[in-house]
């Protein structure tokens, strides 16, 4: 029963965790911590193999206390394509997954650190929340995260936050949090890593803890004799 007990429970896999704008998170102008609020800006996400049993499903949500939200982008490994997407809410990017940059056309990504491979969705309304999912067949790794609105009200600061950990790897496990390092400035979110490793459907893992308890009474079996 405790190997039955092991084998069922190991396709169910969550994790949440988020970023906020302090030593984590990077923001600008009215996304930045303020004395009015804590932490003005915040991405928070849940990940898990159990929204869509046999996949990956990254549940985001960005929220800040002004201005508004134009777009976001988060990373995934550079062998990521369409073809791994299983489903995507919201305004997708129709060219996603690609190389974002600092010096695309129209600064359509001011402050932006560096490139970023990944997948950028632009809010159906415009506002101070955004919630956005993709179901796909690749686990989780660490990774990063961008987001702009535009200017500040007075149109010269450009109003954008990154995760601190921008264009830095981490060898941090896999779980809840944000993979911050203690006492540095750096922060990353959980988006989709690059293996391939489509989650065993339950039956499947019942039919090989029925194999693992059969092999274990064939062995105690053999044992008293």
């Amino acid at each position: 029963m405790l190997l039955l007990g092991i084998t069922t429970g190991a396709w169910a896999l969550s994790y949440s965790g988020s970023i906020l704008s302090d030593s984590t998170l990077f923001a600008t102008d009215g996304w930045a911590t303020g004395t009015a609020t804590p932490s003005n800006a915040k991405l928070s996400w849940i990940v898990d193999n159990e929204t869509n049993v046999g996949f990956w499903t990254y549940a985001y949500t960005f929220t800040v206390a002004t201005k508004n939200i134009s777009h976001v982008i988060i990373e995934v490994s550079e062998n990521f394509s369409e073809n791994n997407i299983i489903s995507a809410s919201s305004v997708i990017d129709p060219g996603a997954p690609r190389t974002y940059s600092p010096d695309d056309p129209g600064n359509s990504n001011p402050g932006l650190p560096g490139d970023l491979f990944g997948i950028k969705w632009t809010p159906d309304v415009s506002g101070l929340s955004f919630s956005w999912t993709i179901e796909t067949d690749r686990a989780p790794m660490w990774g990063d995260f961008y987001s702009k609105d535009g200017t500040d009200e007075g149109g010269t600061v450009d109003v954008y936050a990154y995760n601190r950990g921008f264009g830095i790897d981490t060898n941090a496990p896999i779980g809840d949090g944000n993979a911050a390092i203690a006492g540095v400035a750096s922060g990353w979110a959980l988006v989709p890593d690059t293996t391939t490793t489509t989650v065993p459907e339950p039956a499947t893992m019942l039919l090989l803890g029925s194999g693992l308890i059969g092999l274990a009474g064939l062995a105690r079996k053999r044992f008293k004799k």
